[in-house]
């Protein structure tokens, strides 16, 4: 055993414990588990502790393994281990003693005695295990409840290294298609629900990988290290897609064999030196250093028309190449938008000429429950699998329908060989809800959208199979002209003005004016209301409760910016400032009066004498010598509140 925390490691040495491997952790319950091959190496156990450095490690189940278990896996409170016939758990107690074991005997056959049972989760708390490497059966645990999975693997495919993916029922894992000479193994995104699954190339990484979550949102793809000119590994962010590679000779010219993380981040690397052994390095900058060291790299997903475990041998094509994108306000076809209303002539000009079909059928009355006859024009773009229906003047669109599957019984002739976007994200992923309990819809803008998600048939439709995979080969597109909201009040917003209008030098002398002919007066439209602004107001929230301590900044602004028309200057006779006054507590609701916030104390001649017909002014200033000689030039009388 090896402490990495100190440096150098620290090592304890363990002849009572031969064989033992498997090590893993689960922070949840603060428990190691490992598994050892007990007496003469024939029969394993599964062992836990708290702490291996002390080398105290105890048996929590009494099944005992062909040879020592290699498939450990964490699922909450529950150890799942795994040999080639038999999956176990053990459930732990939350002091991490053993509370219950379960046993499930696997179905013998030609490969059970060969490969051991591969186990994984997903973020659901569901646990996934199966029997055998090739195509082999999968088993599901959920509810302290096993059942037969609705589909089983595809060829070589193993669930002993799947990473869950976080908040949903997807696991990612390594997985093999036909490339040029070899087999090549890619990284493969599969949703254990519905069988609908995406991958990605691996390029440089070689075969034998081996996959595992790293730290925080990036997933590590590990090489065997056989082959020089492949990477040692590569570092994936699931988020961002960034690929971050590690290529031999980057830390040096030994032979890298291990990499790992500490629970406080510290990245551990394990080379080889010749006649010395392993060797850790602790890197400075190991983000920087393999950011700085590599080109920018993406990882490429490639969506499978097919659903799991009916996958084809070779790779799908690259989304990128051809896409239709379906958006709130148009269509994109290959790279040609078009705007609703769709109409024959506007797809012929940039997709070429329609195949034009008549389609007779009857249709049934809701209300006499008569059939009738009735003709469908229909116009297919066939080696775009777009399938159009016509409305009665037989040039408007009314839905479109794009073919992405081979079942069921459609006009046109071939399959879009492409991917369906919905916004940015393929339309299998988008936020769709049920319609009917058979089919799924959503809406986006003025369309509305009608597929069936691929995935198993549920056993109690199984009757309507057919139907059912039908629905799911035709994505159905309808666009109608959405109502037009109402149009937000815009009481508050300020118009440029049409006429003079009054210049002020002293804002507190302008709210004195306001007050006058917007509040005494009603001469001044709208009458600020500052509950009302504030709900008007959509570039932020103002919170009248929180901020009306202190002018708000909205509200000053406002009027700063008001425009007094010049005319009604003279409807200005007498100035009474008071601290009660509506203007001040539409500007600053819970202002006490006490601060002397809104005195005046500064004022200039030129602004007065736009209002000739001012007479007297009650007076509100902490400085009124500043201001009553400037008042009695303008022949103002003048009471000192």
């Amino acid at each position: 055993m090896a402490d990495l925390r100190q440096r150098p490691p620290q090592v304890t040495r363990a002849h009572s414990l031969p064989h033992l491997g498997c090590l893993t952790y689960s922070a949840e319950n603060g428990l190691y588990a490992a598994s050892i091959a007990a007496g003469s190496g024939t029969i394993g156990r599964a062992l836990l502790s708290k702490n291996p450095g002390t080398l105290n490690w105890a048996e929590p189940s009494p099944v005992g393994y062909d040879g020592p278990p290699q498939t450990l896996c964490w699922a909450d409170h529950s150890l799942w281990v795994g040999d080639p016939t038999n999956a176990t758990r053990i459930e732990l107690t939350d002091r991490g003693t053993c509370q219950d074991v379960k046993n499930w005997v696997l179905p013998e056959d030609g490969w059970s005695t060969k490969y051991h049972c591969g186990i994984t989760t997903d973020s659901l708390g569901r646990v996934y295990f199966s029997n055998e490497w090739y195509k082999g059966q999968i088993y599901r645990g959920e509810n302290d409840k096993v059942t037969k999975h609705t589909f089983s693997l595809n060829g070589y495919d193993h669930l002993s290294e799947a990473v869950p993916v976080p908040g949903t029922g997807r696991i990612t894992m390594i997985h093999a298609v036909s490339g040029k000479g070899r087999m090549e193994e890619c990284l493969l995104e599969l949703d254990m629900d519905t069988g609908r699954c995406r991958i990605a190339p691996l390029p440089g990484m070689g075969e034998g990988l081996k996959l595992r979550w790293f730290t925080g949102d990036w997933l590590l793809v590990q090489g065997n290290g056989e082959i020089l000119s492949d990477d040692f590994a590569q570092l994936i962010n699931r988020n961002t897609r960034e690929v971050l590679r590690i290529r031999p000779g980057m830390f040096g010219g030994e032979k890298m064999q291990h990499i790992g993380i500490l629970t406080d981040g510290t990245v551990v690397i394990v080379t080889r030196r010749d006649r010395v052994g392993p060797v850790f390095r602790y890197p400075i900058d190991f983000w920087g250093f393999l950011r700085t060291a590599n080109k920018p790299k993406k990882l490429e997903w490639r969506e499978y028309k097919e659903v799991y475990p009916n996958l084809p041998i070779f790779l799908p094509p690259k989304a990128t190449e051809r896409k239709i994108i379906l958006k709130k306000d148009s269509l994109t076809i290959l790279g040609s938008v078009f705007a609703p209303p769709f109409t024959l002539s506007q797809l012929a000009e940039k997709l070429g000429p329609a195949r034009i079909v008549l389609q007779n059928g009857t249709r049934k009355s809701p209300v006499t429950d008569r059939e009738s006859p009735y003709t469908q024009a229909l116009a297919l773009w066939d080696e775009l699998g777009l399938q159009g229906w016509l409305d009665e003047d037989e040039q408007t669109i009314k839905t479109l329908g794009v073919r992405v599957a081979a079942q069921g019984e459609y006009a046109v002739r071939q399959i879009f060989d492409g991917a369906v976007w919905i916004g940015f994200k393929d339309y299998r992923e988008a936020s769709w809800k049920d319609f009917a309990g058979f089919a799924h819809t959503l809406k986006l803008g003025g369309f509305t959208v009608y597929t069936r998600l691929p995935g198993p048939v549920p056993e109690e439709q199984s009757a309507q199979k057919a139907k059912l995979e039908a629905l799911s080969a035709m994505v159905q597109i309808s666009w109608k002209e959405p109502e037009k909201k109402a149009a937000k009040a815009q009481k508050y917003k300020l118009s440029k003005p049409t006429e003079p209008v009054l210049h002020f030098d002293t804002f507190n002398f302008k709210l004195a004016v306001m007050e006058v002919l917007m509040y005494e007066k009603g001469l001044l439209a709208p009458k600020l209301d500052a509950h009302e602004f504030a709900r008007e107001y959509s570039r932020r929230k103002i919170d009248i409760d929180a901020e009306g301590y202190e002018p708000i900044p909205e509200i000053r602004k406002w009027l700063e910016k008001y425009q007094i028309p010049e005319r009604l200057a003279r409807s200005v006779t007498e100035i009474e400032m008071d601290g009660g006054s509506e203007i001040y507590t539409q500007l600053c609701p819970f202002w006490d009066g006490e601060d002397g916030a809104f005195d005046l104390n500064t004022i200039t001649e030129a602004e007065l004498r736009q209002f000739p017909n001012l007479k007297h002014i009650t007076l509100m200033s902490s400085k009124p010598e500043q201001v009553l000689p400037i008042l009695e030039r303008c022949g103002i009388e003048v009471d000192l509140l």
